[in-house]
């Protein structure tokens, strides 16, 4: 999507290129009237402002306010950007026009090349894309280019890679800083993107990591205190699928357990945890109410199955949706739809996948829900805490943590730490993982999934391992193939190719269990096991 016209929009000269600004509201675009503009120098910096703005694509103009400010020196750019519409500003792009289009660099899926239809790129996302806001630009014969956001909160910034239509050997650089929607106003600063071109990007890169250190203090993974000792012990996760969405079964209790204990006698099974998701019953399907299935082996088997493994030292860390909840759980009018999640438009998301190769999104049993709401907080730390009273297991994970949503009603980085620190309140040295990651988050979740974008593997330690790895870990996602037949199990992704992690202290080995995978697959199986004593040998 693009406009269809040119605006030919007020520009400041750079030794990277020409730079402009621009701001949104959620009606309408507007730039800088050339015929309202001044120049100035303020502290160093060369200032572009306009007490007017244009609309319509130049035809028009009305009453607001934009700035850009400039500050160069050799290799860097440093640009600032504000703006005020009576409106309500949503957002303020910087742009950097006309360079050559390359390649991205610095994200979790590695060095991406951009095509005639360019990319979006947005930040946070706790699966693909930026796990922070730093990314590069590469291109044949020009040395790389750093971007990177100065900004000390998690607000959602989208860096856009658009190709001309008539030259998509050229680009436009957009670079936009969206508003909190829990603080509209009319005016908002953008706090300063820095350009830095040079034939290394590690300092860079370092200079990224020392700033988001300081916006978002962590402890290193050896110290937290929201790590129990036998968890930085682990060298195996194994993935026990128990019953997907439509009802079809891969594991019952009996059988789980069953497959702990041979993975007993190929590892010390201390260096094992235990992940059950759909341990529920139907994946997904009854979010929101947890207990043990009956057709799993109810009450008595999932006993049998906590206690067994705990018998062989393996610890045991069933799957909870942090966010999503089931519209026709009992209940769920009172403590899930008035925390419904919304985006910045006020409009909802809508919760699903494709659950049954129906080849549609469009599920109507699940929600979405802000975990800043408290009355769905405290249903789910009661749930969670009573069944853990019950059966002892040790560690729970929070699916889809990392969901992130600039949302009206409160903020989901908030809304998760909240629900992180009542789970630990509730149940004292108890292991709480996640799924995906980013930067403003690393201190609230230690373990979690691998990202994945469309089912290919992204993992967090890429491409800055010293900023993922220093606080956190990471094991393989739900959707990870069984070394067998590739099943993603419960995951409604189906199949997948990918079905063995990479050997790195960030990223813990792990092995995706269905039906008859041992059996199936015995030298693949050993492969994983190899990975764990590796693992164990190098990093424990």
């Amino acid at each position: 999507m693009d406009l269809s016209f040119r605006w030919p929009y007020p520009r400041l000269d750079t030794a990277l290129g020409d730079v402009s600004v621009r701001l949104h509201t959620f009606e309408n675009v507007y730039a800088m009237d050339p015929d309202g503009m001044d120049r100035a120098v303020e502290d160093g910096r060369r200032v572009l402002r306009s007490r007017r703005l244009a609309w319509a694509g130049g035809q028009r103009t009305c009453e607001g306010y934009l700035e850009l400010r400039v500050e160069e020196t050799d290799g860097q750019v440093v640009l600032g950007a504000s703006g005020h519409h009576s409106d309500g500003v949503r957002s303020i792009a910087v742009t950097l026009h006309d360079q050559p289009t390359g390649r991205l660099t610095h994200l979790r899926e590695g060095t991406v090349e951009l095509g005639p239809d360019g990319r979006i790129v947005r930040y946070p996302d706790g699966w693909w894309d930026l796990p922070t806001a730093h990314l590069g630009v590469a291109t044949d014969g020009i040395e790389p280019l750093s971007i990177r956001s100065t900004d000390a909160l998690p607000r959602p910034k989208t860096f856009a890679f658009i190709p001309h239509f008539d030259d998509p050997a050229v680009m436009e650089i957009e670079l936009f800083l969206e508003a909190d929607a829990t603080e509209p106003s009319p005016t908002l600063t953008a706090p300063d993107w820095v350009l830095t071109r040079g034939s290394d990007l590690g300092p860079a890169t370092a200079a990224h990591r020392e700033h988001v250190r300081a916006a978002f203090p962590a402890v290193p993974w050896e110290d937290r205190p929201d790590v129990p000792a036998w968890a930085r012990e682990i060298s195996l996760v194994v993935t026990l699928h128990g019953q997907h969405f439509t009802g079809r079964t891969f594991l019952t209790y009996d059988d789980a357990l069953d497959r702990i204990r041979q993975v007993a006698t190929w590892i010390d099974p201390s260096r094992v945890l235990a992940y059950l998701p759909g341990w529920e019953g139907r994946y997904y399907r009854w979010y929101g109410r947890y207990s043990p299935e009956e057709t799993l082996g109810g009450e008595r088997g999932f006993r049998r199955l906590v206690d067994g493994a705990h018998d062989l030292g393996v610890k045991v860390m069933p799957m909870f949706g942090a966010n999503i909840a089931s519209r026709d759980v009992p209940g769920y009018e009172r403590w899930g739809e008035p925390g419904r999640q919304l985006l910045a438009s006020g409009l909802a998301p809508v919760g699903s996948v494709d659950w049954d190769a129906s080849r549609h999104f469009d599920h109507g049993f699940g929600a979405v829900i802000n975990t800043a709401h408290r009355p769905w907080r405290r249903h789910l730390v009661d749930q969670i805490s009573t069944l853990h009273d019950r059966y002892g297991f040790d560690a729970s994970f929070l699916d889809i943590s990392a969901m992130y949503a600039n949302d009206p009603r409160g903020r989901t980085t908030d809304g998760i730490r909240s629900l992180v620190d009542e789970l630990h309140g509730a149940i004292p040295d108890h292991l709480v993982a996640g799924e995906g990651w980013f930067d403003a988050i690393a201190d609230v979740v230690p373990l979690v999934q691998a990202g994945h974008r469309n089912n290919v593997p992204a993992y967090h330690d890429e491409p800055d391992e010293e900023l993922f790895t220093t606080t956190n870990r990471a094991f393989g996602h739900v959707n990870l193939g069984d070394p067998a037949h590739g099943s993603s199990g419960v995951h409604e992704a189906g199949y997948v190719r990918a079905w063995r992690t990479p050997v790195r202290r960030g990223v813990i080995p792990t092995l995706a269990v269905v039906d008859d995978t041992f059996a199936a697959a015995p030298d693949r199986v050993r492969h994983i096991i190899d990975d764990a004593h590796e693992y164990i040998d190098r990093f424990l």
